[in-house]
């Protein structure tokens, strides 16, 4: 009979791929020994380096927090926001076309933006300019017909915007003034009003920039309600400052009857009297979009040429249906009341 030792010691020499495998196995576990202990040391390195920033060494007293240079601060922020939101609106923008494994070296991305521009510059649509508004404004007044010139800034955007291309919540975000500007949000009925209004107004002014709450608005807005941009007359949404600062403003009051609507109706009624002009109704004040009904009413009861209404969102209804119901003239007039009441522009 076979010794236990005999049996043992033959076993193992008789299976050495047994031996083998035993043996890698001893490697890869010392291995991963090996890697997570290294894992290990450099977390605890990444705590230790933590800890002594937000820990003055033993022994020594804690420093006093250094200043920090506000100034630097929002400089460092600007740029740093600057370069981020230059990327993802460019750069990040051009990666995304650009196919996997490939590169596209030394050609920026502006003059990327320049070839395509290239493409599309037959769809370039101009801007009606002050002068021709002027015109067909006199033109209006002569021969008594209807005529009207509203404007849309961001209130006038983001209202039209709510529950069609934004959220309500968005907006009142966005435009915590609207309010201020006469709607309350939500309001669909008067919104709907105010995109009616901007269909059939005569001259649409907008604003020419590009940011997230004006012409990057205002596009997704007329599609949401089927307003056709290429047949609408835009301008300038500053065309009541361009008018009065041309001097149009005063030519088209010269020897016409004004009426004046809005809260800073009878201030400007007062200047406008000091300079010769007829003014003759003072439609004040406007309390917001609930108010058109009481405000409309009233302005029917008015002998006028022309009309200069300065109430907020309010104004672009009132403008088209002064236009519209009782044929006359009407300039949405915004700000400018307020700034010629005050005497800070001219006209």
């Amino acid at each position: 009979m076979k010794s236990i030792r005999a049996i043992k010691g033959r076993r193992h020499k008789s299976s050495p791929a047994v031996a083998t495998k035993k043996w890698r196995d001893h490697k890869l576990t010392r291995r991963r020994i090996v890697k997570n202990k290294i894992r290990l040391a450099e977390r605890k390195l990444r705590v230790d380096s933590k800890q002594a920033t937000l820990s003055s060494p033993v022994g020594e007293k804690e420093k006093a927090p250094v200043p920090i240079d506000i100034e630097i601060a929002k400089k460092i922020a600007y740029e740093d926001g600057y370069r981020k939101g230059k990327y993802e609106g460019g750069e990040g923008f051009l990666t995304k076309l650009i196919p996997d494994h490939m590169i596209l070296p030394e050609i920026p991305v502006d003059h990327v933006i320049n070839l395509g521009y290239e493409k599309v510059r037959h769809l370039l649509k101009p801007l009606v300019d002050p002068f021709t508004v002027y015109m067909e404004m006199h033109q209006a007044l002569n021969e008594k017909k209807p005529l009207s010139v509203v404007r849309l800034g961001d209130g006038e955007l983001l209202a039209l915007a709510h529950d069609k291309v934004l959220s309500p919540e968005l907006v009142r975000k966005e435009g915590t003034f609207l309010s201020y500007s006469g709607m309350n949000i939500p309001d669909h009925k008067y919104r709907d009003q105010l995109a009616e209004a901007v269909r059939r107004a005569t001259f649409v002014g907008i604003p020419t920039s590009r940011q997230p709450n004006f012409q990057a608005l205002l596009y997704p807005v007329f599609r949401a309600y089927d307003i056709d941009v290429m047949k609408t007359r835009f301008t300038y949404s500053t065309v009541n400052y361009l008018l009065a600062s041309l001097g149009y403003l005063l030519l088209l009051m010269q020897n016409r009857k004004i009426l004046v609507v809005g809260n800073e109706a009878q201030a400007l009624a007062d200047v406008l009297t000091k300079r010769s002009i007829s003014v003759t109704g003072v439609v004040s004040p406007v309390k917001g979009v609930q108010d058109i009904p009481r405000v409309l009413d009233e302005i029917s009861t008015h002998t006028f040429d022309l009309a200069l209404v300065a109430a907020g969102i309010p104004a672009v209804i009132i403008s088209q249906h002064i236009a519209q119901h009782l044929g006359k003239v009407a300039l949405d007039f915004g700000h400018l009341a307020n700034n010629i009441a005050k005497g800070v522009e001219s006209f």
